[in-house]
């Protein structure tokens, strides 16, 4: 069994204990001096599925719904090669895992393990080998019914460093296998975002030459790819399903130093072309991280990290504020709020989910060399609960820490689990990551 955080092992870790929290104290799931990573998804049964990296080989944990976590296992037939693994899933049990397939050589396939809903996770799927050309950053969304989509950057090695890449879209209907990987677009691209509705409609996005493109999905047939809008300063493309075809598909635009950063979305209502461009947010500050999330309603929510840097010679000057923006079906964004204000040093890896009219937000703090923090706010959509410190360390070390990577996901019944990969003194001279989770409600 997953143990509780001795204190002896994470000193300096507690858990934090506002007013208004009910968050447990952080349990370990794993760790490592070095490479520390976790993707995770929690399905509408409230299972959620961990997949770690960088303790050796790949671990699968799979909690159900209120219970404890078990054990760590190997995933089916102990895949080798295994980098950056993305985790998907929906319904009483529908799961994806996907990850880039490092052997014999870097950026040498994608590969995939599916369950459908009341089955067994498959063993490796090759989607692409290494006649791909090198392929880098695999995208994955899953509906209820165990329908797949996934998205990848191919024939990537003509790029610098592998970095950009043809975008390719396969797709493996419920009980079936996946289709020949289609190229939509030949361009070297930015890294795709995917998202699948609860009834199989779904969209995939992507970015290169100061331009937005998608191509529709509906029930298994890839749609033709499509402009959607043009924007300097690209970047954080992000997308989200909603039923009967509705879709949104957002990016940061990050102008020349004396015009402001802006949040911009186009969102399409069933059987419409997409809506001009809106402009849902307008900054002086920079605009770091953007996410992106909608319930089954295709109520959808949008969050982003805005950081300050003050003027010269102010001490220490950059701070970070995170700001919130939701639509209904079929309306545009309504107007921002702030969800966090300015204050601290450091605000950075943001996670949204959203379920049930709920959204939850987490995010990672650094305050300073000294104190870094686990922070999350979760609640209704049109009233999202205040800040809530869910986990603090403290050291001694004169480290430079940053704020730790988090995930959250929340299941219906209202209970959200956090995912935070923390550093820990485990001595004046050595930092450990610990990967851990946190419940609440």
């Amino acid at each position: 069994m997953a143990r509780a955080l001795a204190a002896a092992a994470l000193a300096g870790l507690t858990a934090g204990t506002p007013a208004n929290a009910s968050f447990t104290a952080p349990v370990e799931l794993a760790a490592a001096q070095y490479g520390l990573a976790a993707a995770a998804a929690t399905d509408a049964a409230g299972t959620t599925t961990v997949v770690v990296t960088g303790s050796g080989a790949p671990k699968l944990l799979e909690r159900p719904a209120g219970a404890a976590w078990p054990a760590s296992t190997r995933l089916p037939d102990n895949p080798r090669g295994v980098t950056g693994p993305v985790v998907a899933a929906a319904g009483q049990g529908a799961l994806g895992i996907a990850w880039r397939a490092d052997t014999p050589r870097k950026y040498a396939g994608i590969e995939a393990e599916i369950r459908d809903p009341g089955g067994a996770l498959s063993t490796p799927i090759v989607i692409a080998g290494d006649e791909a050309g090198g392929v880098r950053h695999p995208a994955l969304a899953v509906d209820p019914a165990g329908d797949a989509l996934l998205a990848y950057n191919t024939d990537t090695r003509r790029s610098h460093l592998s970095l950009r890449g043809a975008i390719a879209v396969s797709y493996r209907p419920a009980h079936g296998s996946f289709s020949k990987p289609v190229v939509v677009d030949e361009e070297r691209s930015q890294p795709p975002a995917v998202a699948l509705a609860p009834d199989g409609t779904g969209i995939v996005a992507w970015s290169h030459n100061r331009k937005v493109y998608a191509v529709s999905i509906a029930h298994g047939r890839v749609g033709r790819p499509k402009e959607v809008a043009a924007s300097s300063g690209l970047g954080a493309v992000v997308v989200a399903a909603g039923p009967d075809a509705d879709a949104t598909v957002a990016w940061i635009r990050r102008a020349a130093s004396d015009r402001p950063y802006q949040i911009r979305a186009v969102r399409r209502s069933a059987g419409r072309p997409f809506a001009p461009v809106q402009v849902v947010a307008s900054t002086q500050a920079f605009i770091a991280e953007l996410v992106l999330a909608a319930d089954e309603t295709g109520r959808t929510t949008a969050a982003w990290t805005d950081h300050d840097f003050g003027r010269p010679g102010e001490h220490d000057p950059v701070t970070t504020s995170i700001g919130a923006a939701t639509a209904a079906p079929g309306h545009a964004f309504a107007k921002p709020h702030v969800v966090v204000k300015s204050g601290a040093r450091d605000r950075r890896s943001l996670s949204i989910a959203a379920i049930n009219g709920r959204v939850a937000l987490a995010w990672g703090v650094a305050r300073d060399r000294d104190h870094v923090a686990v922070q999350a706010a979760v609640g209704p959509v049109t009233a999202l609960g205040p800040p809530q410190t869910i986990a603090s360390m403290t050291f001694t070390g004169g480290f430079y820490i940053l704020a730790p990577p988090t995930w959250i996901a929340l299941s219906p019944s209202g209970a959200a689990t956090v995912l935070a990969t923390i550093p820990t003194e485990s001595s004046p001279n050595l930092i450990t990551s610990r990967l851990v989770a946190i419940d609440g409600r």
